[in-house]
């Protein structure tokens, strides 16, 4: 397997632990500020007519409600955070030899599930229920599924450049191997 050159590693925590810090200040700035425009009677703001609109929900489950509702859900997505930011900071320090893409990526699932999780602890206590709070949503495309927040975009955005990376643009990419191994191939025959 060919690696890329690697940051060292003491730039390289400092560097990501800011870029997820940033995901999770601009995810909390924002709900905030939504917060702000709901109690002043701001919503709904129409950003580009009716296909871009900022409303205010809360949101006890996952993106478009998946999950709300179930009694246990509480449970599943304090769990999935638990098990979720080791996996993902080790993915991180993994990607540390690989693409930058994956790099972002693994920061930005960490920035975005941070912010959830900030919602959902800080909800649970004001409702007395362990990790039972609500997530505050506010974008709504028209025609999408779900109307999600900023923590939800940077979870998008970070899986879809991680299927990036793994695809097309780490040394040991599925592309590059498949590649490689067809020029054995070649070279063999």
């Amino acid at each position: 397997m060919r690696k890329s050159k690697a940051l060292p590693i003491k730039f390289f925590i400092p560097i990501y632990l800011c870029v997820v810090v940033l995901c999770v200040v601009l995810d909390q700035l924002s709900k905030s500020a939504m917060c702000y425009a709901k109690n002043e009677g701001l919503i709904p703001i129409r950003i580009i007519g009716d296909w871009l609109t900022l409303v205010w929900i809360t949101n006890d489950g996952a993106t478009g409600g998946m999950f709300s509702n179930l009694g246990w859900q509480n449970w599943l997505f304090f769990f999935m955070t638990l098990v979720g930011l080791p996996v993902f900071f080790w993915l991180l320090l993994r990607s540390r030899t690989r693409s930058v893409w994956g790099q972002i990526a693994f920061a930005f699932i960490m920035g975005g599930t941070i912010g959830n999780a900030i919602d959902r602890f800080r909800y649970g206590l004001v409702n007395h229920v362990f990790f039972g709070g609500e997530v505050r949503d506010f974008i709504k495309v028209d025609g999408f599924f779900g109307i999600f927040n900023i923590a939800d975009s940077f979870l998008v955005v970070g899986v879809i450049l991680a299927l990036l990376a793994i695809i097309f643009f780490d040394p040991d990419s599925l592309l590059r191997t498949i590649i490689e191994e067809k020029q054995k191939k070649n070279e063999n025959d």
